[in-house]
């Protein structure tokens, strides 16, 4: 799968999925608790749509700077691609490293 999302990949993703893209569209960068307040759905149902959204390369998730605990999501622009020292980063925080 291309790191950038097509069209049909975004007509598969859910409802939800699809509301959290505009959300995060509108928005610049937002918390999971942020998205979760904005879009009055449950935490769970945000948590899993944010799965699915960067799995598809449509968001992009980062460490919050003012609490490591927490991640911030920015939606991606479909004709850009994330950069590679970025995505590196932010798999070597995930993982521990």
């Amino acid at each position: 799968m291309s790191e950038v999302a097509t069209e049909a990949e975004m007509a598969d993703l859910p409802p939800s999925a699809k509301l959290v893209h505009l959300v995060l569209q509108e928005h610049d960068r937002m918390t999971q608790s942020e998205v979760t307040e904005e879009t009055q759905l449950a935490g769970r149902t945000v948590r899993d749509a944010l799965g699915r959204l960067e799995s598809a390369g449509l968001v992009t998730e980062e460490i919050c700077l003012q609490d490591a605990r927490k991640r911030v999501y920015t939606a991606n622009s479909p004709d850009s691609e994330p950069d590679p020292a970025e995505a590196e980063t932010a798999e070597g925080a995930a993982s521990g490293d």
